[in-house]
């Protein structure tokens, strides 16, 4: 988002959805954990610092999403896999692809007749040196894109969990890894449709 001072548009550290709900990498919005028992709702960045980081990761490197094939294959993710779990509930996913006239477009995919989806999240924890500033950030879970959105041009797609495994998912403490596959694998079966975009960043 940023905000407008004068006639310089500066980069703010916490940002917030934009007017219409979007949410891009390094903004703010709400994830949903667990913690005794009960569902709450927690602020997190959109895009993981390891709670390890000295510094921020390099914008070359994607901690927004992690695939599903490297949860424990990442160290960024292998941290944080089968401890720190969230969902993301929305309503689409954007993404840039390549339009019919070989430009690269915005387009945003929504299930179709579903108003929520709910996407398995991965989240950590960072705290300053010095105390100071601490927040929480997270990751969406991804895997291969179905028929419908692979046409388009994107090869990815966050996880539709189904949603009588959420409680499964968001305490994975009483489980063991195989089972927390099988609840990432089991995805809601929906026809994804599609809308080019305005950009809006």
């Amino acid at each position: 988002m940023g905000i407008r001072h004068s006639s310089k548009k500066r980069s703010m550290p916490f940002k917030l959805p934009t007017d219409d709900g979007r949410v891009f990498s390094n903004y703010f919005t709400n994830v949903i954990v667990e913690e005794k028992e009960q569902r709450i709702i927690k602020p997190m960045r959109y895009r993981v610092r390891p709670q390890s980081a000295v510094s921020e990761v390099p914008t070359k490197y994607n901690v927004f999403n992690a695939r599903i094939d490297s949860l424990e294959m990442r160290q960024t993710w292998k941290n944080i896999f089968m401890k720190n779990h969230g969902i993301i509930p929305f309503t689409k996913f954007f993404e840039w692809v390549k339009g019919p006239d070989g430009k690269t477009k915005l387009i945003s995919f929504a299930p179709d007749e579903r108003e929520i989806m709910w996407a398995p999240c991965l989240w950590d924890e960072w705290t300053s040196r010095d105390g100071t500033i601490q927040f929480k950030s997270f990751a969406i879970i991804t895997d291969g894109p179905p028929a419908e959105i692979e046409k388009m041009g994107h090869d990815r797609c966050p996880i539709f969990l189904a949603e009588d495994l959420i409680d499964v998912w968001l305490n994975p403490k009483a489980r063991d890894k195989n089972e927390i596959y099988e609840v990432l694998k089991h995805k809601e079966k929906v026809n994804f449709g599609y809308k080019w975009e305005t950009s809006k960043v």
